[in-house]
């Protein structure tokens, strides 16, 4: 608990430079440059188009993110020379300190993104599109050497957060003010929300500062420890990861694992694992339920993956998350080891107090198993993931109905080879955390939230895992076709919006009508147009995206003739520009 105090006051006055310097001098050892690749980056990117191109296996599965420079260096080596933009390895302007320290800089960066109507934006770390004028900046430096990085890469977002349109269903104050919260979960009840997700952040423009791609890592023989502020990204998908995601802000956390894929004894295959001991952190604006906002957050969470040696380009993972409040007088032993305890087997009456499983317990617990097969002859990828939360009572229950609590994610990656440009790459994904019909004979959870944990699956207000959020589901689709010096690409996306509310909110009847509300669902249509374009040292990004919002006032539409209503629709625009020095 100090170095969790100790991180609290570095992020509100900058104590990580003193933590910085003292460890390059205390912690002498011979130069190497093994610093992560941040989540979400250029290089991140590149480095999955790299897999792809690549001839020979892929040794790094991509599913316990982020990288470190060594595997990125190894894709390079795989794949055959070219000069274009996006095979040009990553650099840095580095200064020697000593024989055994460098001091590097990471690409600085400047982002605008404007949305017109309504908020919209995901995977941006600390940052949250409102309406109006968004700016961020990303950049910093890192200290290398063959066991100890240090890395300082902040966010600083200024968000104009102008008034839009306020959702349905959103709590209001006794007095009549509205309650800055997420939409409410059950209709008789809007303050039963189960989840720190607010709709929007306050009246006011702000600023953001966040430590960001922040860490400090001790790494000998392929394994590492320390503490860190990144973001993770935990299984296979490209647009979304279905339980740690760099869509929320990184929360301080502590981890242990592999530095680098570990060869296993008797050429059986290779792993990676990464156990974390994170601490969430609250919205200003999780205010609903005052008996819980003194109440801190602890996360135990695992991810493992596994290579096998017969197959090596097919990874196969499962990662497992427990949340929980830290007791009155401080975490046990036990606690910081509870993600590799067997479920509890709960009691009769836990079982009538709660009739759903998944929120019988005090912790939060939420799992997921996974796949990447990388088809390097075909330049191809195949995912998949399957989540979890709440479990089967024993292996009948499991026989009768294993898909209750269940989310899931598929995609597929092509590259096909072109005679005018490079190439071009084709992402299909499909994405659902909308429970299934077997919600009407039997309670399921509201998928990122829990009857105990209040906030739910969330840090600093933003989901942890995939962006669409709890109840919803997304399919995309998305081209880009890459050449010397740019890209340009295209998507189309829907994305209904927690339609799990929907289902709550229309178990009834229209009156003298024989059926419930079939059309007010909650969809988002999403058009989309990207480029990147590099010159000398700048790499400019920029894309313009349609952003439809069927149904945005739904609820509020009274109760129409069936198929007869054109709905509440909103258009937003969001233009977005990104400026990066590439050293």
């Amino acid at each position: 608990m100090l170095m969790y105090s100790f991180l609290q006051t570095a992020q509100r006055k900058c104590g990580f430079f003193i933590l910085v310097v003292l460890a390059g001098i205390v912690f002498r050892a011979p130069h190497a440059q093994a610093q992560t690749m941040p989540v979400g980056s250029f290089y991140d990117n590149q480095f999955r188009i790299l897999q792809l191109l690549s001839d020979s296996t892929s040794e790094i599965s991509f599913m316990d993110r982020p990288i470190t420079e060594e595997s990125y260096q190894k894709a390079l080596e795989n794949v055959r020379k070219s000069d274009s933009w996006w095979a040009r390895p990553a650099h840095s302007f580095e200064i020697d300190l000593s024989e055994d320290f460098v001091l590097g800089f990471y690409d600085p960066i400047i982002k605008g993104t404007y949305n017109s109507m309504l908020p919209y934006g995901e995977n941006n770390g600390a940052a949250w599109y409102g309406r109006g004028t968004n700016m961020e900046f990303m950049g910093g430096f890192y200290i290398s050497s063959d066991y100890l990085d240090i890395s300082f890469r902040p966010q600083v977002v200024y968000q104009q957060n102008k008034n839009f349109e306020t959702p349905s269903y959103i709590p209001h104050k006794p007095n009549g003010d509205i309650l800055y919260a997420a939409q409410g979960t059950l209709p008789e009840d809007s303050l039963s929300q189960r989840i720190d997700l607010p709709f929007r952040f306050g009246p006011d423009s702000f600023t953001t500062f966040s430590m960001g791609h922040s860490s400090i890592r001790l790494h000998l023989y392929g394994f590492e420890v320390g503490l860190s502020t990144e973001p993770l990204w935990w299984g296979p998908g490209v647009k979304y990861a279905l339980t740690m995601s760099n869509n929320a802000p990184g929360m301080p956390h502590y981890f242990a694992g592999t530095h680098e894929p570990l060869e296993l004894p008797w050429n059986i295959g290779r792993l990676e694992f990464h156990w974390m001991i994170g601490y969430p952190r609250d919205s200003d604006y999780f205010t609903y339920i005052p008996q819980y906002q003194s109440k801190s957050r602890f996360m135990n969470g695992l991810n493992i993956v596994y290579s096998p040696s017969f197959m090596p380009n097919l990874h196969i993972g499962t990662s497992r998350i427990i949340q929980q409040y830290t007791p009155t007088g401080g975490l046990s032993f036990g606690d910081y080891f509870g993600v590799f305890a067997p479920f509890p087997k709960p009691d009769k009456e836990a079982l009538k107090r709660a009739r759903d499983e998944s929120h019988y317990e005090d912790k939060y617990a939420l799992k997921s198993l996974y796949f990447r097969w990388v088809l390097p002859k075909s330049n191809a990828e195949i995912y998949g993931e399957y989540y979890k939360e709440g479990r089967n009572w024993n292996f009948r229950d499991f026989l009768m109905e294993p898909q209750h609590g269940g989310g899931y994610t598929v995609g597929v990656q092509k590259i096909f080879k072109s005679n005018w440009i490079d190439f071009v790459k084709v992402n299909a994904e499909i994405n659902s955390l909308v429970p299934r019909l077997l919600d009407v004979v039997r309670p399921q959870t509201y998928y990122y939230t829990h009857k105990n944990i209040k906030q739910g699956h969330t840090n600093k207000g933003q989901v942890l895992g995939a962006a669409i959020g709890p109840g919803s589901e997304s399919q995309y689709l998305g081209i880009e076709g890459f050449f010397k010096n740019g890209k340009l690409g295209l998507f189309a996306q829907r994305v209904v919006k927690n339609d799990h509310l929907h289902y709550e909110f229309s178990q009834r009847f229209f009156p003298g009508r024989n059926f419930k509300d079939q059309v007010h669902h909650r969809v988002n249509l999403n058009l989309g147009l990207s480029g990147a374009y590099q010159f000398n040292s700048i790499l400019l990004k920029g894309s313009a995206v349609w952003n439809k919002n069927f149904n945005y006032g739904r609820h509020k539409l009274g109760k129409p003739e069936f198929y007869t209503i054109t709905g509440h629709n909103v258009v937003n625009m969001q233009y977005q520009l990104s400026v990066q020095y590439l050293f």
